[in-house]
């Protein structure tokens, strides 16, 4: 028996939906990454590196997704390409081209006590974003009964 057919098209609950779901997992992601990275180097203050790292990312994570995400999004379904796997690249290379962004920003100002690696933060980043993205496609894309 073959799977319902894939919609066309998104709705608008589905965009939504989606929206709600990479930012929230992208956050939590985030923080997970940021407080599992910062226990070496700050011991017990991790908890509240972590809780800022929550609220921070969250917010992030959205106007990232709405801002960068959307507009790709919305050029890639114009050209047919709709598959999870563009969405994971595409959440890779947007995430890969904000840190680097910041990164150039920030210059020698970054807080290396906090995070042992910098570098290996931001390649976790990029993962997320990766994941992200193909969570967010294969959310909107989803078959329906």
């Amino acid at each position: 028996m073959h799977p319902p057919p894939r919609p066309a098209r998104p709705t608008r609950g589905d965009v939504v939906s989606a929206l709600i779901l990479g930012a929230g997992t992208g956050a939590l992601l985030t923080t997970t990454m940021a407080f599992a990275m910062s226990v070496p180097t700050s011991g017990s203050l991790a908890l509240y590196i972590a809780a800022i790292a929550l609220a921070v990312s969250a917010p992030v994570w959205l106007t990232g997704l709405c801002l960068l995400g959307g507009p790709v999004w919305w050029w890639l379904h114009r050209r047919g390409v709709r598959s999870p796997g563009a969405g994971a690249a595409t959440g890779a290379v947007l995430t890969a081209l904000a840190v680097a962004a910041v990164l150039l920003s920030c210059g020698d100002r970054l807080p290396q006590d906090l995070v042992g690696s910098p570098w290996a933060f931001c390649v976790g980043l990029v993962a997320i974003g990766g994941l992200i993205g193909l969570l967010t496609v294969a959310f909107a894309y989803r078959a329906r009964a």
